[in-house]
């Protein structure tokens, strides 16, 4: 893919990092948005330090990474974070906190893209993060389920209106991930490891790598015709009735 360009948010690390190193292995140019360094710079991958809740900021780092570059081919929306607690405890300003991450940081990514691609010959292709929180209810986890699915929607709009305009907009959806931030929820004792894998049919997490791959794909020309699609990458989970019959494993 000589000659392409992404913009990745969220990417100093997990499945962020693991996709900007799979483009850039791929040929891609490869810039990387997010508010903190990453731990390990790599020469392949640009670091920008932005935070996507900003509109002006994200913006004007996509249009600069585009001049630089001579266009914009893909951008993926990761950014996110999230906060755990009970609906009837959660603060005004924790919920807007993740809002403002997830849910406007998709909308200022997905917005500057287009802008872009739109105005280019070739248009271009726009991946939204989301989870499979989108899709089921998990207790203490209100503004993140809420950002996901509105994600969701957001991706599906996008993809209807530009879809005559050349970009294509699809978003994939991570079951459980390995990653620092399930090993931190292990640790405090938020999940159990257990628990978790008996709730996937593959009975194991995923890698970031492997989410990487999907992404990769949706950018690619074998993915031409797909758009506004939430591709579900969760080992079965979704598919999943969670309740067994006697006598069949």
């Amino acid at each position: 893919m000589s000659g392409q360009t992404a913009v990745i948010t969220g990417a100093s690390s997990g499945i962020g990092r693991a996709t900007a190193r799979h483009l850039a292995a791929q040929g891609w140019a490869v810039a990387s948005f997010d508010v903190s360094p990453p731990a390990e710079p790599d020469p392949a991958i640009e670091d920008h330090v932005v935070d996507v809740a900003d509109n002006a900021a994200v913006d004007a780092a996509m249009r600069s990474v585009a001049e630089r570059h001579g266009g914009l081919q893909l951008a993926v929306n990761n950014a996110g974070i999230t906060k755990r607690a009970r609906l009837e405890d959660l603060t005004f300003e924790e919920w807007d906190a993740v809002v403002g991450v997830n849910l406007h940081g998709a909308f200022n990514g997905t917005q500057a893209a287009g802008r872009i691609m739109l105005a280019q010959d070739g248009g271009g292709s726009i991946v939204n993060i989301v989870s499979v929180a989108a899709d089921r209810g998990q207790p203490g986890r209100a503004p993140y389920g809420a950002t996901k699915a509105g994600i969701v929607g957001l991706t599906k709009t996008a993809a209807v209106e530009w879809a005559t305009r050349g970009v294509r907009v699809n978003a994939v959806g991570p079951g459980y991930v390995s990653s620092g931030v399930y090993e931190a929820a292990l640790a405090s004792g938020q999940l159990d490891n257990d628990e978790v894998l008996g709730r996937i049919p593959m009975r194991r997490l995923a890698e970031a790598d492997e989410i990487a791959s999907v992404i990769a794909f949706l950018a690619s020309p074998a993915a031409s015709y797909v758009t506004g699609h939430v591709l579900y990458a969760d080992g079965g989970f979704l598919a999943d009735f969670g309740i067994g019959v006697v006598g069949i494993d």
